[in-house]
């Protein structure tokens, strides 16, 4: 059977490995997403050594991650060790079926290949996470990106002496002081949903574990005062992961955002950036896609009938 626990801050290595050894880019394999909003999910894990399990609920409603592996297999081995591991969840639920989010394309053929005749999918396209080149949103090539310059040349025609700073552990007071006045203008609009102000409190943890957690990030600096930030970690050797970016007004009016998102990609060597998924939320899809993504990163809904 599967012994179920609360992940924690120790156990994020392994996580991390899974994410390199799966090939994964999605942000539900950032070691730091599974730790921070463990309460929001009632996330649980199992640790074996061929396999890390994830389980999840919300709203009543039990699902898994699908397993991963902690051990390189080949093709063929995979398929079987899949199949093992499916069956050791199904002997630790008495549920007639498995349901499992956030799956992606790989993923998806190796559960088709093993159940043919069991398994029921659905595309969720508000949790496809958006995957770019960093190379792209470094330099911002070609006329495409002509808003985005322009954003940014406005921010720094107004802002001549604006200081960028990477953020760390000495000064990640300046980041929670950002959120703290960024989440005070956001209630003047109005009242807040559910997902922002349960941020506020994961902020505040991020934050609070930064190096524990393999964070980094910049912050921006208006006359001594920090007006923008962004946290970001490594899911693996070849991704960034961008957690949190928030910038004050009116100085995102005047192009903090694209600012400091072209300025953070400079810092780093990670091929792609994972910004996430847009939750369906319309403003937020514009934005991402705005960007010029070099792919997005299908999520599927799938249920295996045991």
């Amino acid at each position: 059977m599967i012994e179920w626990v609360c992940p924690t801050i120790d156990v994020l290595p392994q996580i991390k490995k899974a994410a390199q050894i799966n090939a994964q880019q999605g942000n539900d394999m950032s070691a730091a997403n599974l730790f921070l909003y463990r309460n929001k999910y009632n996330t649980q894990i199992c640790l074996t050594s061929e396999f890390l399990f994830r389980k999840y609920k919300s709203d009543g409603v039990v699902f898994y991650g699908v397993p991963l592996f902690l051990k390189e297999f080949s093709e063929q081995e995979k398929k079987q060790k899949m199949k093992e591991a499916i069956d050791l969840l199904d002997k630790s639920t008495f549920e007639p079926s498995l349901l499992f989010f956030h799956v992606c394309e790989k993923q998806l053929d190796l559960l088709r290949e093993i159940y043919p005749e069991k398994i029921d999918m659905v595309l969720n396209r508000d949790l496809f996470d958006y995957i770019y080149l960093r190379d792209a949103l470094a330099n911002l090539p070609g006329s495409k990106y002509h808003k985005k310059k322009n954003h940014i040349s406005k921010f720094s025609k107004k802002y001549p002496d604006a200081k960028i700073v990477p953020l760390d552990s000495t000064n990640v007071k300046d980041a929670w002081a950002v959120e703290e006045e960024w989440f005070n203008q956001a209630k003047t609009q109005g009242e807040l949903p559910a997902s922002i102000i349960y941020e506020y409190d994961v902020i505040k943890e991020a934050l609070e574990n930064f190096e524990s957690l393999g964070f980094q990030g910049q912050i921006i600096y208006i006359d001594e005062k920090p007006i923008a930030m962004t946290v970001a970690s490594a899911t693996k050797d070849d991704t960034m992961d961008i957690h949190f970016e928030k910038a004050l007004m009116p100085f995102a009016l005047d192009g903090a955002y694209a600012f400091i998102n072209k300025s953070f990609a400079n810092t780093f060597n990670q091929t792609y950036i994972n910004r996430e998924e847009d939750l369906g939320i319309e403003g937020l899809r514009k934005s991402k896609l705005s960007y010029y993504p070099a792919f997005l990163l299908e999520r599927w809904i799938v249920k295996i009938d045991l």
